[in-house]
């Protein structure tokens, strides 16, 4: 048996356990997964105080429902964040109810070929600020994807798509960072065009 096909088991044993009211198994739970949930819930909100309040729900939520909790080839994590991403919408949607603040859309997209990881991870804090302008499917598939971690089975799993949808999602997602990088690279590669015109000029008049 591979160590992975360990791990499951042992998961299962202690979904199993959590499910009849076994408080330290859920416990155990929480410490496999904790870090991940407060991770995607920070991608998708920005704000990292937030994110610790929306993984506490998380949990509390996951705690009532394990026991309808089917597993049905999706992983434990998959679900839970599923849980995280619709406590984000809802979050955002009581905002906006309350408020006509303009807020930023949730995380979608996704990546694709190991070029396509190497430049993703090149200049992250500006990639990251693009991933955050996506549409909301496109960002969830980059995040899923880029900081989950998880594979285009399990993220079809979670958005209700097929592999294939997920990989077209991420191949956008991908064309759109592309463009808004081209976007924002553009007005620097004018200005120093228009320098060296100058200066060329310059040159030449002497």
């Amino acid at each position: 048996m591979t160590r992975s096909a360990i791990i499951g088991t042992d998961e299962d044993e202690l979904i199993a356990r959590a499910a009849r009211g076994d408080r330290q198994a859920f416990g155990r739970l929480y410490e496999l997964h904790a870090l991940r949930v407060y991770r995607h819930a920070c991608f998708l909100t920005g704000d990292p105080v937030l994110a610790e309040d929306i993984a506490a729900q998380v949990f509390l939520k996951a705690l009532e429902a394990i026991p309808r909790f089917e597993r049905r080839g999706t992983p434990f994590i998959a679900w839970l964040l599923r849980i995280t991403c619709n406590l984000v919408i809802n979050h955002k949607k009581s905002l906006k109810n309350s408020s006509h603040a303009q807020l930023p859309e949730a995380l979608e997209s996704d990546a694709g070929t190991p070029e396509d990881s190497t430049a993703l991870k090149v200049d992250g804090e500006r990639i990251w600020r693009h991933v955050r302008r996506l549409p909301s499917d496109q960002r969830n598939v980059i995040i899923m994807r880029f900081v989950d971690d998880l594979g285009y089975p399990e993220i079809a799993g979670l958005l209700g798509k097929s592999v294939g949808a997920v990989r077209v999602i991420q191949f956008r997602a991908l064309a759109n960072l592309r463009a808004m990088m081209a976007e924002e690279l553009a007005p620097a590669a004018w200005f120093l065009q228009g320098t060296a015109g100058r200066e060329e000029a310059a040159t030449a008049a002497r």
